[in-house]
């Protein structure tokens, strides 16, 4: 069987535009595409396996009509879904008879949208389920669906196929190695705990030290740890580096690391010290907002363990650039907000950093919140696809769409300045008190970074703009004076800052011209229908379900009247996210059920035992009949609510 395995990526893709007009860089992309490096691993070596990445080969079109393929895969992404769609249409015109699958994380209510170009969908993680469907297939039975009912053993993970792109590595400025899934946090707008889980599950590190091994002999020079947190497990993640740290000094060049992280290991000495040492040139981190109720509102209470400014200059004190993630337009955030923004950026001195629109990504808890309320407005506008982190999905509360945006385009083009960036980078720079114990180069590997060097010199001399040649000779100076070690450092740090710089002022374009739009056909912003009515399918299997739901609620609560409220704010949540493709209460949807009812559960105050109600550990008779009234009540009351407002 021949497969072929199709990463969309458009040309109009702005960071892969971005990436192309630098260069130095000589790379087509950003990142690498993981998603099918890793189901080409695993996919049986009887079948013959191929990848099209279109960011590194182009358009998969004419490939599509060669008739050389038993199956069509494509890897959807929330930012790709246009051209995700129209590929699987072009699949059908040029070669009807090939199997289409999809999959991809949190595209599952795009992918219901439009699938009639698609044969088979895939949710979640893919371990169990594409070996099965491989199977299926081969004897003429496979499904239409795939779910993930466990949650698969890393441990058992193959590395990703990264050999099928061999030729193409160099295209990447940074590839992809996942060594954790999963994440003990749970931000409203995220939705991970739905994806991967709460508890974190890890790769072995003999497996992760081997996947580094084999992009070392790619000649891999940068790797991004694409975890969800890659702090979750603060042991398992120093095991690992410390025996990163020794793999990287044994190659000729040591690779850079870049990784999402989150802010509490500022307060972690050892962890900052290995990380450096390990030669992470960033971290990203989930800072999110200066306004405390808007992080609040985001439910990122972590963030609440330490002084973010103070938390950030100790991290970037170890020579690690914070890449900042903002978000602005919680229901808490109002036009002052913007400002808010920039002074924290300045007196931080973040030199990376992405600020965009607050979006609820559908299914997310902040995402069936607001569909209550009435304030999502649908995705489907041609200006909005694709463009979430430019033009988002949500009515604020304290400022108009217009007003959000037209504040995100002017803080763009006035945080990214040249003049200010240069500014935050010396004080960066002047901040950094420890210097990494990473491997000297040799003759080979200076005369490689001269190379380099001089061919960054000669674009800002002769390429840059006067303002971005000013900026950057002087910060190269001042990183000179504290020590040539800094020079690579430097580099890196003024590519980010181009990518962002270039990003933004396209962002601000994008986000202006929407501004118009909007204004002259206030008629076609469509807003999402808040009416979420309980399934018909939870009513036939009410007895079933909410005896779950009893049980796992059950477990932390003990009072009779908090347990059974608890159960039926679970059950408005479950309804409004599974509801619609519920159809037997098997193990998957018993999963996301339990998930359900965690996130319920932590948000429920004074949850103590009492020992005197001695629930029983089954419902008692009328149960069920009390919470399907209650739900309905619930939900007629919301609607109701609603409408009226």
């Amino acid at each position: 069987m021949r497969i072929l395995l199709i990463s969309p990526g458009s040309y109009e893709d702005i960071d892969s535009r971005i990436t192309r007009e630098i260069p130095y860089l000589f790379a087509k992309s950003l990142f690498s595409p993981h998603a099918v490096a890793a189901i080409a691993a695993l996919t049986p070596r009887e079948h013959d396996v191929e990848i099209h990445d279109e960011f590194s080969r182009g358009p998969v079109d004419a490939i599509l009509k060669t008739g050389k393929y038993d199956i069509f895969g494509i890897s959807v992404t929330s930012n790709q879904v246009k051209r995700s769609l129209l590929i699987a249409s072009l699949c059908k015109k040029y070669a009807p008879s090939v199997l289409v699958v999809v999959g991809g994380i949190g595209v599952e209510h795009f992918i219901q949208q439009h699938h009639e170009d698609i044969d088979v969908v895939f949710h979640g993680e893919a371990e169990e389920t594409w070996p099965r469907f491989l199977e299926d297939y081969n004897q003429g039975r496979f499904q239409k669906v795939y779910k993930n009912v466990s949650k698969p053993d890393m441990t058992k993970t193959p590395a990703p196929r990264w050999d099928l792109l061999s030729k193409d590595i160099s295209s990447y400025t940074a590839v992809l190695v996942q060594t954790t899934r999963g994440c003990p946090f749970d931000c409203s707008f995220c939705d991970v705990i739905y994806t991967y889980g709460r508890k974190p599950r890890s790769k072995t590190i003999e497996q992760v030290l081997e996947e580094v091994r084999i992009l070392s002999e790619l000649k891999v020079k940068m790797i991004f740890i694409a975890d969800d947190n890659f702090a979750c497990d603060k042991k398992y993640t120093k095991d690992l580096l410390r025996r990163l740290i020794a793999l990287n000094n044994s190659f000729k060049t040591p690779i850079e690391f870049l990784t999402q992280i989150d802010i509490t290991i500022a307060n972690d000495a050892e962890m900052l010290t290995l990380l450096a040492d390990c030669n992470f040139q960033a971290v990203m981190i989930g800072i999110e907002s200066v306004n405390e109720d808007s992080l609040k509102d985001y439910n990122k209470l972590q963030n609440f363990r330490i002084p973010v400014r103070e938390a950030i200059h100790r991290i970037q004190s170890y020579g690690i650039v914070v890449l900042a993630h903002m978000i602005i337009g919680a229901d808490s955030d109002d036009a002052s907000t913007f400002q808010k923004t920039a002074d924290f950026i300045a007196d931080a001195n973040i030199v990376h950093h992405l600020c965009h629109p607050l979006a609820a990504p559908p299914g997310t808890r902040m995402w069936y919140q607001l569909k209550r309320e009435g304030r999502l407005v649908s995705t489907d506008l041609d200006a909005i696809h694709d463009n979430l982190d430019i033009i988002s999905n949500i009515i604020p509360r304290q400022m108009t769409r217009v007003e959000l945006f037209s504040g995100l385009a002017d803080y763009w083009e006035s945080i990214y300045s040249p003049y200010k960036f240069e500014q935050r980078a010396k004080s960066f720079i002047r901040g950094i008190t420890y210097k990494p114990a990473i491997k000297e180069p040799g003759l080979a590997e200076v005369w490689a970074l001269r190379k380099m060097l001089s061919r960054v010199i000669t674009f800002f001399l002769f390429e840059a703009g006067k303002e971005h040649r000013k900026a950057f000779f002087s910060i190269l100076g001042t990183a000179i004076r504290r020590g040539t070690y800094l020079l690579p450092k430097i580099i890196y740090l003024y590519t980010c800052y181009l990518v962002d710089y270039k990003r933004s002022m396209y962002d601000a374009v994008v986000a202006r011209k929407y501004v118009q739009w909007e204004k002259d056909n206030p008629d076609k912003i469509i807003i999402e229908d808040p009416h979420t009515p309980v399934s018909e399918n939870i009513r036939e299997q009410a007895s079933t379900i909410f005896t779950a739901a009893y049980s796992q609620v059950r477990l932390k609560i003990s009072r009779k009247e908090k347990l059974y409220s608890t159960v039926v704010t679970a059950m408005i949540d479950y309804n409004d996210r599974f509801g619609g493709s519920l159809e037997t209460f098997d193990q998957y949807h018993k999963d996301q059920l339990k998930n359900t009812c965690d996130r319920i559960i932590g948000t429920v105050e004074e949850i103590t035992e009492d020992p005197s109600q001695e629930l029983p550990t089954i419902p008692p008779a009328g149960f069920t009949r009390e919470i399907l009234d209650s739900l309905d009540n619930a939900v007629r009351y919301r609607d109701h609510h609603n409408g009226m407002n």
